[in-house]
């Protein structure tokens, strides 16, 4: 009240009125993940993250555009190979049973699933028997929402040069993820302060969409 322009430039208002919307909606009983079979939560395993994941197919089911599910722990500096195989046991059942359940749903043809870190691990082991920060090269997987899977593109040397063979850029990547979902990649937005923002500056790798 005190600062009327400054809400209407911020969008005060309309954020809390999508928060309070949002807090009333049918889709958060998507959450109740109880309400699935014993046997297909057992599949995604009993974690935090499998749990996470469930409940991704059933807001996805109910008209979610846009679901993260996240997984700590992979800051391996220390003891790389057992925190890597703890957090593998966690990560594997979870991931591949969501494509399955996406598929089974009939979702998977039209939602694009991402799953990667922020940056790799150095290919060398430290004297603490764990691996560092490594920005130049890192791994991830996509699926569904028409990408053409069972590729590989892409290598990171096992001699540790820091020149990934075939690298992909972040910018390719996220322009491939929008073309993936119908979206121009090149296509400009305007934001609320009137700024114009593409939403994508890379280039959609042909070889992982329909042709």
């Amino acid at each position: 009240r005190r600062f009327p322009s400054q809400s209407r430039k911020t969008l005060h208002r309309e954020t809390v009125d999508r928060a309070l919307k949002m807090m009333s909606s049918e889709q958060l009983k998507a959450f109740r993940v109880e309400e699935e079979p014993a046997s297909l939560r057992a599949a995604y395993g009993d974690t935090p993250f499998g749990r996470g994941c469930l409940a991704a197919r059933r807001l996805i089911e109910v008209g979610v555009r846009c679901v993260e599910v996240a997984l700590n722990g992979w800051d391996t500096h220390v003891s790389n190979h057992k925190g890597t195989a703890t957090q593998t046991k966690i990560l594997d059942p979870a991931f591949a049973t969501l494509i399955r359940d996406l598929r089974e749903h009939d979702l998977l043809d039209s939602t694009v699933v991402l799953c990667t870190g922020e940056f790799g691990r150095t290919p060398k082991i430290n004297p603490a028997g764990g691996r560092d920060h490594w920005p130049t090269g890192f791994s991830l997987a996509l699926a569904g929402g028409g990408i053409r899977g069972g590729q590989v593109i892409g290598e990171t040397p096992s001699d540790g040069s820091p020149t990934p063979e075939g690298s992909v850029s972040v910018d390719d990547l996220y322009a491939t993820l929008l073309a993936a979902m119908g979206i121009d990649p090149g296509k400009s937005t305007i934001t609320p302060i009137g700024r114009p923002i593409k939403l994508s500056e890379g280039t959609p790798l042909r070889q992982l969409l329909p042709s």
